[in-house]
Formats: structure tokens, C-alpha cells, sequence
């Protein structure tokens, strides 16, 4: 059994977080009403995801997850967010929480949001000793407009950069979030996409493009500042920015019909 762990001081949002992920018969839920509380019961042990208010009162939601990134890095955390809490939210995630489920869309993302890291978690046992014997990896691949390749592409990508370690678990899944939107993103009436791939020991790069480049796909003006409240406010948007959360370069060309994407390992320093 998976265990997943529910912190919030609001006891009516755990029960309804915990009815949630009940769904799942797979999953063992257990809640807590404090950070100070999770942190006893991740030392413990047994922990697979641990799901956060940011709003709390002593430790809060942005201060679990840099403790828990420290202590327990193979432990994913998602947060949970109020209305108006956004830019706490950047914060969190770029201190390392996996991904985020705005509280107003719990019905309709957050188990979702659970299977798709939870996943990762299984696929990384899946070929990782060979894995670790990567050097380098390169390919390229030429994509149909079919929503339904994203998904086994980008889980292959992550078993790739997982097996290799360059990143620990919540950065492999913040990775393969960014991704996938951004391969969602290219997807565009009958166009094809050419998607490149190098991953190193030092960065995993990423080049998407849209073909026949004949109008603009990436628009982006469309990428939100992280002071951008507004920008949560449609998929396509809250898109963006995690893939700007999530990635260390993101660059566009002036046409719009191609979008590189890059992640570098914590410990290096090398430029493109």
C-alpha cells in the first residue's frame, strides 16, 4: 500500500482532501493538523507523498516543504492553495514541492495530480540500475498531433533522467510536469512536432517544434510573471508557469514554432 500524508490546520479540507484520495483503494491516507506533526510522522518513516496547506500556523506550508526537501528529498510534497495565496505558491515550488492543486479545483485535479507523481515513484525502480551506466542519451523523435504519445514520452524521459540521478524524485516529477505542458502546448490543429532530446551528467535539454512552421504555436508574451496573480486563472496559464517553475532556461524563438527547454543539475555550473 501507498501511504500519503494530509497536513492542514483546516479540519473541514483534510476531510475533504482525505474523502478525496479515499477513492484510490490503493492509497493509505493519514492526516495531520500541523507542520510540526508531519515532520514527527515523516521521521518515522513510511511516507510516500506528503499533501500541504500553505496557510498554517507555525510551521507553514513553505517551510515544511525546504525541511522536507532537506530531510526526507525522496519524499514528494504537492500544496494545497487558498484563494490569494499564489505567490507563496511560486516560492514553494521553487523551493522544490513537486506541484500544486489550487483548493477551489480539489474535485477535479488533486487525485490526478497524486497518481501522475506517485507514478514516477514506480518507474524510477523500473531499469535504474542500468540506467545509472548512462553517460549521455540523445535522440529525436518525430510526433504525430496525439495527445495520448505525451504522457508514455514524458514517463520514459523521467525513468531516463531518474535511472541516470541527475535530479532526485521531486525534481524528476517537477521536470516531467514542465514538460508535459509544454509538449501540450504544441499540440496544434494537423501539425507535427519534432521533439530533440540530450541529456547529459551535467543538463537535460529539450528542443520542441512545431511543423510545418507556418504561424506561431509558443506565444511568449503568454509566460506570467511569478508576481502574476492572474495567471492562475486558466489551465493554459497555470501551464506556463509551472513550466517556468520548473525549468532552469526557457527560451523561444522569434516565430514562435520552437521552444527550448533546459534543466541543469544542482551542482553545475555550465552555461549553454
Amino acid at each position: 500500500m501507498t501511504t500519503v500524508l494530509i497536513v492542514d490546520d483546516s479540519a473541514l479540507d483534510r476531510e475533504l482532501a482525505k474523502r478525496i484520495l479515499a477513492e484510490d483503494l490503493q492509497l493509505t491516507v493519514e492526516t495531520v493538523d500541523n507542520g510540526r506533526a508531519a515532520l514527527d510522522r515523516l521521521n518515522a518513516g513510511g511516507i510516500d507523498l506528503v499533501l500541504t496547506d500553505l496557510m498554517m500556523p507555525d510551521i507553514n506550508g513553505l517551510q515544511l516543504v525546504t525541511t522536507i526537501r532537506v530531510d526526507h528529498p525522496d519524499t514528494p510534497v504537492i500544496l494545497m492553495t487558498g484563494g490569494g495565496t499564489e505567490v507563496v505558491a511560486m516560492n514553494a515550488l521553487a523551493q522544490g514541492a513537486a506541484s500544486y492543486v489550487p483548493k477551489r479545483m480539489l474535485n477535479e485535479w488533486l487525485l490526478n495530480t497524486a497518481h501522475d507523481v506517485l507514478a514516477l515513484q514506480h518507474a524510477q525502480r523500473t531499469h535504474g540500475k542500468l540506467l545509472e551506466c548512462f553517460n549521455v542519451v540523445q535522440f529525436e523523435l518525430e510526433l504525430s498531433n496525439d495527445g495520448a504519445l505525451i504522457e508514455p514520452l514524458v514517463e520514459y524521459l523521467q525513468q531516463i533522467v531518474g535511472g541516470m540521478r541527475l535530479f532526485d524524485a521531486t525534481e524528476t516529477y517537477r521536470l516531467g510536469v514542465g514538460l508535459k505542458e509544454a509538449l501540450q502546448n504544441a499540440l496544434y490543429r494537423d501539425r507535427t512536432i519534432q521533439f530533440a532530446v540530450r541529456i547529459d551528467r551535467h543538463k537535460a535539454r529539450f528542443t520542441i517544434r512545431s511543423q510545418p512552421e507556418d504561424g506561431p504555436v509558443f506565444d511568449a508574451t503568454a509566460v506570467p510573471d511569478v508576481e502574476d496573480l492572474d495567471a492562475l486563472k486558466t489551465t493554459n496559464e497555470r501551464g506556463f508557469m509551472l513550466i517556468r517553475s520548473h525549468l532552469d532556461d526557457i527560451r523561444f524563438n522569434e516565430s514562435g514554432t520552437e521552444v527550448v527547454l533546459v534543466k541543469r543539475c544542482e551542482d553545475d555550473g555550465e552555461q549553454d
